[in-house]
């Protein structure tokens, strides 16, 4: 009967820490993306330039995670985003990074941290 009873609270705990994944997740993807971007010659051997980076993947992130002090463990498959990479024709191309959205995704995360507290509490 217990089980049932908190049944509500852990579906809150679970969206709560699914939100949490997916912010993690989406600021490293941008941090990757921004990092590899940055790597990019302005003009020429833009393209040979990609596939060296692509190719060194693995160190690439360790790198990025480093300069950005992410962890690594909340970067995604390499050999999937290898592959995804692949398919990108001009990395340089993609959109600056925008710090103030991070910034926002940042000041989220304390949030749902909070109610989470909040909601172990009341159990």
């Amino acid at each position: 009967m217990n089980e049932l009873s908190d049944l509500p609270r852990n579906a809150a705990l679970r969206r709560i820490n699914e939100l949490v994944k997916r912010t993690r997740s989406v600021k490293v993807h941008a941090y990757i993306i921004h990092y590899l971007r940055k790597q990019m010659p302005y003009t020429f051997g833009k393209k040979e330039k990609q596939q060296r980076l692509i190719g060194r993947l693995e160190n690439e992130f360790v790198q990025c995670a480093r300069r950005y002090n992410l962890p690594l463990g909340d970067f995604p498959n390499l050999d999937e985003f290898r592959t995804n990479l692949l398919q990108i024709k001009d990395i340089s191309k993609f959109q600056k990074l925008d710090k103030s959205l991070v910034k926002e995704m940042d000041r989220v995360r304390p949030l749902s941290s909070s109610a989470e507290r909040r909601l172990a509490r009341s159990i």
